[in-house]
């Protein structure tokens, strides 16, 4: 696999605030987290004999046969008020074609954009259960199905070499080193085309973007999207209103221009994303 050299961005330390969090489907008001100047990011080699192992991230979304259902205890949708979003049914057009659903830890789903032709940018709970401080529970099974339309893979699936989180995620799951890195074992973004992302430190408040991504209460394999505004902009994290769901987390909050500027993590009274900054787009750059 190309570009292997895993950079290390080590910013200030500090001690994480731990956030009762409940994935891209749980009730919460938004939280001020503790801000950083950096990214504190460890790897992992996926071994891809392994079929079972820890439980996924209770932020985690699993599907049954029948139908979708929360994994992680109570919960609530990320729908805000009456449902504003509307399904994308050409997912070979850019951006779609891009954008992926990820299988992980046999039966959980989470959303993801390819950021380059081998490299994928997800939530950091799809890669790692988080919180638990250990090597051990990071996802495995995990597949990729780029622009999938129901029951239809366009450009066939990958599985993963590489996944890659953030430390404060692992130890605390602190909602704002909520982001994940799958390395691929494909060059499908070479087909597909893939989204470009920005760092930024100024507020995004007013900024129109787009939430797209696999919510777990539609039809298996079916591609949703709503555009709204950015309301609330923090360090690390930024708010909006736009509608969304479990299996939805890692889905990119993208701007105008069909640049990301956030990845989709949290839902509730107000759905959130971690802030694509201009450390972790650096490092992005390190190891797309």
């Amino acid at each position: 696999m190309k570009k292997q050299n895993i950079a290390v961005l080590v910013g200030a330390a500090v001690v994480a605030l731990t956030s009762s969090l409940g994935g891209a489907a749980v009730a919460s008001e938004p939280t001020p987290q503790a801000a950083i100047s950096g990214v504190q990011p460890v790897s992992h080699t996926v071994d891809k004999t392994q079929t079972s192992g820890s439980a996924a991230s209770p932020l985690a979304d699993k599907y049954t046969l029948a139908m979708p259902s929360k994994g992680g205890g109570a919960s609530t949708d990320s729908v805000i008020g009456a449902d504003g979003r509307l399904r994308i049914t050409n997912t070979t057009a850019a951006p779609n074609r891009s954008i992926v659903q990820i299988e992980f830890n046999g039966g959980y789903i989470c959303s993801g954009a390819l950021i380059s032709d081998d490299t994928v940018l997800t939530a950091g709970h799809c890669v790692h259960e988080g919180g638990t401080g250990s090597t051990a529970d990071y996802s495995w099974g995990v597949k990729v199905a780029p622009g999938r339309n129901g029951s239809t893979d366009p450009y066939g699936t990958c599985g993963a070499t590489q996944l890659l989180t953030d430390q404060r995620w692992i130890d605390s799951a602190n909602t704002n080193a909520d982001w994940g890195v799958i390395k691929l074992d494909c060059t499908i973004g070479n087909t597909t085309g893939w989204l470009n992302y920005t760092g930024t430190t100024t507020s995004l408040n007013g900024t129109t973007a787009t939430v797209r991504g696999y919510p777990g209460d539609k039809a298996f394999g079916t591609m949703w999207s709503m555009t709204g505004s950015i309301d609330s902009t923090q360090a690390e994290k930024v708010f909006y209103k736009m509608d969304t769901y479990g299996g939805q987390s890692g889905a990119p909050v993208y701007n105008s221009s069909n640049t990301i500027v956030a990845i989709h993590t949290n839902g509730g009274s107000s759905n959130s994303g971690t802030r694509i900054t201009p450390t972790l787009a650096s490092y992005l750059n390190s190891v797309k």
